[in-house]
């Protein structure tokens, strides 16, 4: 299939257009600064809570004081990833009239650094190969775990993933370290490829540095006040809960009954925005406390539709637009996915692992 890169033109009509309309009406511009500025606060807190944790780590002078410092690390640590470097670099932190990255939402996307990822490497993997083919076998990366899993029906079959959806909710625990492995590897592949040496330098200067600079971070300065044991089997502790923490949140939003996928050589019968509805899945849009502490933890992930058709928007805006997505899918008859919960959409992803591991599947694909 022809690989899209990016959300397309505006179209004047059809869904995509319909839908463009009727979410820039609904957002003017009083809106979208409203949406910006608590986006802006809840940056700040989630920065202090990081910033406080982690001192809190150094300081922490015995067992019970050090697991919960890390607890409140771990959690402050997603929260980054979640609702700061992603709309960052998503070009939503800050408002923006065109889709190349500006400084200011390039300078706030650094804060991949601090959670020991490359924002240049996310910037690919996540922005280009996932947000412009999601569901796409051979090019969404977050859905290529090799032979580890078979998350889509294009991939091949082993043995062992008769048991994936038993044996993968540990490896989720590695997801931090299998992004900061990736970008070295990632790096080391494509400098062979780059034309500029002064370009090819710059990046694995950047990615060296700021390898060493988490390292340093995570465990030189934690080793100060503590033995280095102790640090070292902290620090992995905190980077397993985290990964498990972005595994599951981010695979709950896609590898799920329902869900389409198709082949990298053949394209969908869709349009791309359609194509986002219906390999991406809502959950827990609830008005309770428990769904609105949760959505404000995981950054509007709980909107995934809204983010992939708009990820340039503020997720703080998601839940204004998506009475009008789910009004404009129902107008041109395309399947709206919302699950009513996150325990939901985890045990939808689990019934979907356990399908894809036996020899026949009967979840939806599709193929040309």
């Amino acid at each position: 299939m022809s690989i899209t890169t990016g959300p397309p033109p505006v179209q004047t009509g059809g869904f995509a257009g319909a839908l463009t309309r009727a979410v820039a009406e609904r957002l003017d511009a009083a809106t979208l600064r409203t949406a910006h500025r608590r986006l802006h606060v809840k940056a700040l807190i989630i920065g202090t809570w990081y910033v406080a944790s982690f001192v809190a780590v150094i300081l922490s002078s015995g067992w019970l004081e050090g697991i919960l410092a890390a607890l409140s690390l771990s959690l402050a640590f997603a929260a980054v990833g979640f609702n700061i470097q992603h709309d960052a670099n998503h070009n939503a932190f800050f408002a923006a009239s065109t889709k190349r990255l500006t400084k200011a939402n390039r300078i706030v996307g650094w804060s991949m650094f601090v959670v020991g990822a490359d924002a240049n490497r996310w910037l690919y993997r996540h922005n280009t190969l996932h947000h412009g083919s999601p569901n796409v076998v051979g090019v969404d990366s977050d859905i290529n775990l090799g032979p580890l899993a078979r998350l889509a029906p294009f991939q091949r079959r082993y043995f062992w993933h008769r048991y994936q959806h038993i044996y993968l909710w540990p490896l989720y625990c590695f997801t931090v370290l299998e992004i900061m492995f990736n970008d070295v590897a990632t790096l080391v592949g494509a400098s062979r490829k780059v034309r500029s040496t002064k370009s090819r330098l710059s990046e694995t200067t950047v990615a060296v540095l700021t390898k060493l600079g988490f390292l340093a971070l995570m465990i030189g300065l934690p080793s100060l006040t503590h033995p280095l044991w102790v640090v070292v089997v902290g620090g992995l502790a905190v980077m397993f809960a985290v990964g498990f923490l972005l595994g599951v949140v981010f695979q709950s939003a896609h590898i799920v009954e329902g869900a389409e996928f198709a082949q990298a050589d053949a394209r969908p019968p869709y349009q791309w925005h359609e194509w986002q509805v219906r390999s991406s899945f809502d959950f827990s849009h609830g008005s309770g406390p428990l769904s609105r502490l949760f959505r404000w933890y995981t950054g509007g992930l709980d909107h995934q539709t809204e983010h992939h058709l708009f990820p340039r928007l503020p997720h703080t805006a998601y839940p204004l637009i998506a009475p009008i997505v789910t009004t404009v899918c129902a107008d041109f008859s395309i399947p709206r996915h919302v699950q009513p919960s996150f325990h939901a959409a985890v045990a939808s992803h689990f019934r979907h692992l356990r399908s894809m591991g036996r020899p026949t599947t009967s979840s939806r694909s599709t193929s040309t």
